[in-house]
């Protein structure tokens, strides 16, 4: 399945201690999670106010284009301000520093480094980041590592204004009670309420369908991840290119055992590949994700040589480069790696 993926350091903890007490009915304290979750929201807002000026300044660097429904003469006249057209040395530089897919939309936060192993250090400093201010000072440093002229000549840009943090905090709160809702009905054999329009089903069914997608979500809301746009995951990109998947790649049932062993619907539903727009795919345990960097060192080239084959060798190159990133800073943190559908940044929310 092709579409918005994300690629995800997995805390197992969270998913031990929070998630699977909320199915199983057992209270939790979600007030370290919330205060996490309403801090990590505003460092990606005030990071990603850099690229979005970026962006902006790409865009600058383009010559206008003709509408084709225009009339004749402004046709002509579009064409020939095309020809004219400079675009400042500063866009230019834009043009030519910035990557969309992994500058704006695939690595969290703002990432300007070379290597996954300085990629990994600046997303970890953004995520411990003490404050607004210490997230702009880190933004900055990352600007001035796509060109040092950017940081005295381009003035960040807002993005939409953040919902109220009692707002947010009042979403995820009822995200986290959905889940002890869900789990309930489910324990008690009871049917769960379908979108509207939409008949009723088993409780039990709609656990095993929403579960895993829902708790990743809520994960997302305090790890960092990365994002690939119209791309699809390791096992599916590696079933392709003929080689075959690394045996460290599993469903990630380890992250919902606890639920797995009460619902044999929901082991069930769990799988390797991707299958929907919100769905939750492969998985490696913390202990393994240092042999999925491996893998991909060993035998990344083989699956870009197979991409470049199809015609897709760029995209491929980006997505695995992300794939390594994510892993790399999974190991560097002692997290798992877990591929997700269909989950954007919190920024992106409101």
């Amino acid at each position: 399945m092709r579409g918005l993926v994300s690629f995800h350091p997995a805390d197992v903890a969270f998913f031990d201690d929070v998630i699977a007490p909320l199915v199983a009915g057992r209270k939790i304290n979600p007030e370290p999670y919330l205060q996490e979750a309403i801090r990590l929201r505003k460092t990606w807002w005030r990071a990603r106010r850099w690229p979005r000026a970026l962006t902006e300044l790409v865009e600058a660097a383009t010559p206008p284009s003709a509408d084709p429904t225009a009339r004749l003469w402004d046709r002509i006249r579009t064409n020939l301000e095309k020809i004219d057209f400079r675009a400042p040395e500063l866009a230019r530089k834009a043009m030519q520093r910035l990557e969309a897919d992994l500058h704006v939309d695939g690595r969290p936060f703002f990432v300007a480094e070379g290597s996954a192993e300085r990629v990994a250090a600046a997303v970890e400093a953004f995520r411990t980041a003490d404050g607004e201010p210490a997230a702009d000072r880190l933004a900055r440093d990352q600007a001035s590592r796509l060109d040092p002229s950017f940081v005295d000549q381009v003035e960040p840009r807002d993005g939409e204004d953040l919902s109220a943090d009692l707002q947010h905090r009042n979403d995820l709160l009822a995200s986290l009670k959905r889940l002890f809702d869900l789990g309930r009905a489910a324990r008690e054999g009871g049917s769960w309420p379908a979108e509207e329009g939409q008949p009723s089903r088993p409780a039990v069914q709609a656990l095993a369908q929403e579960l895993a997608w829902r708790a990743v979500w809520l994960h997302s809301r305090v790890q960092p991840f990365w994002v690939g746009r119209d791309v699809d995951g390791l096992e599916t990109i590696c079933r392709a290119s003929g080689v075959p998947a690394p045996d460290c790649l599993v469903p990630a049932w380890r992250l919902f055992a606890e639920s797995c062993d009460a619902f044999p619907e929901v082991k069930e539903g769990l799988h390797l590949e991707i299958q929907g727009p919100r769905d939750v795919g492969a998985f490696v345990a913390p202990g393994e994700v240092g042999a999925l960097v491996e893998f991909l060192t060993q035998h990344g080239t083989r699956i870009l040589a197979a991409a470049a084959r199809a015609g897709e060798g760029p995209a491929a190159t980006v997505l695995l480069r992300k794939i390594k990133e994510c892993a790399v800073y999974a190991e560097r943190r002692g997290l798992g790696y877990l591929e997700a559908a269909g989950i954007v940044p919190p920024d992106l929310e409101g």
